[in-house]
């Protein structure tokens, strides 16, 4: 027996028998076609996505240019170099109770500069510029009559703006105040419509900042005044008497030191301009058109696979494709 014949030819190995999917160079194709689809897809509405794009662009240079120009002017304060030094000088020179003055005078130890900040930002500022210097017309000048002198109603339930709309409008859109810790500095800005009037209203805020910081301490140094003299009408002890005067020339020194200063507990180391027509800090017109164009850009090339899946859809699928038509997209109203 001849044993080629007797031996049995080989199987091949069924398909599935494979431990591994088959590599070669049509994976490569495969995704070359896939990215090729896609690049197609956009070829096939590019006159839709320019036309959004286009579209999109000019809308945004109209409404751009549209839009109110809003100017800024800013202000920079910082603490006054006697005041830092009195913070150190007042406790050591009059104990326990110096140390108190200094707190509640706004100097001595850190909080000096956060009670400026704090004071800016304010309700009670606020309200005390509103009412001092009668800004609701300029704040709300498309309800305002300038010629009656009168707000201007439509009808018995239309309400004049009132003054906690006024402290709402300041403090959301209008008054920035930030805190520069690594200088020791505040700055204050005002946006408006008008350049002038910018810098006219940073200029009463400091104004009533610093007046709301020497009433309080003209107060605090009245009341200690009026307490130190009771204390010597009671008192026949000679030495404490002489500390009881050398307490209530501290507070006559303090009081006349508050007195003496244009803008008491700060100084401005850069004062508020009235900023040139063409420097004005909104709107952004370049980055607003930018934007519109870039973010309509990625909308077109979205409604375009949109597009192009509702079409195959269509075609490989037209039941589900009027399914789709009727029950969502183009249902009609029934009566």
């Amino acid at each position: 027996m001849n044993d080629k014949q007797d031996k049995p030819a080989p199987v091949a190995p069924p398909a599935y028998y494979a431990p591994y999917p088959y590599a070669g160079p049509y994976a490569e194709e495969n995704d070359e076609i896939n990215l090729l689809d896609l690049f197609l897809v956009l070829v096939r509405h590019k006159v839709m996505i320019l036309t959004v794009v286009v579209i999109t662009g000019i809308a945004a240079v109209i409404i751009s240019l549209l839009m109110q120009n809003i100017y800024g002017s800013e202000a920079t304060i910082s603490l006054r170099s006697e005041e830092k030094g009195a913070s150190f000088s007042l406790p050591g020179a009059f104990g326990g109770l110096g140390a108190m003055v200094a707190g509640g005078f706004g100097i001595g130890g850190g909080g000096t500069l956060e009670k400026l900040e704090v004071v800016l930002k304010s309700r009670a500022l606020s309200t005390r510029v509103i009412e001092k210097y009668d800004l609701m017309p300029i704040l709300f000048p498309k309800e305002w009559d300038a010629v009656k002198k009168a707000w201007i109603t439509k009808g018995p339930k239309d309400k004049p703006p009132t003054l906690q709309d006024g402290i709402k409008i300041i403090q959301k859109n209008l008054l920035k105040v930030n805190r520069d810790k690594k200088n020791n500095t505040i700055s204050v800005m005002f946006e408006y419509p008008d350049p002038e009037t910018v810098k006219i209203i940073v200029d009463y805020y400091l104004t009533e900042l610093s007046e709301t910081l020497r009433e309080e301490v003209l107060k605090d140094s009245k009341d200690n005044q009026h307490f130190f003299n009771k204390q010597l009408e009671k008192t026949s002890d000679a030495l404490l008497r002489e500390k009881i005067y050398t307490l209530l020339a501290g507070e006559i020194e303090k009081e006349t030191f508050a007195l003496a200063q244009k803008y008491y507990s700060f100084v401005i180391l850069d004062p508020p301009v009235v900023p040139d027509i063409d420097k004005k800090v909104k709107p952004k017109r370049a980055l607003i058109c930018i934007l519109s164009v870039v973010v309509a850009f990625f909308v077109a090339i979205f409604l375009s696979f949109f597009l192009e899946f509702l079409g195959r859809v269509k075609l490989e699928d037209p039941e589900r494709y009027k399914a789709m038509k009727d029950g969502i997209f183009f249902k009609k109203k029934t009566g």
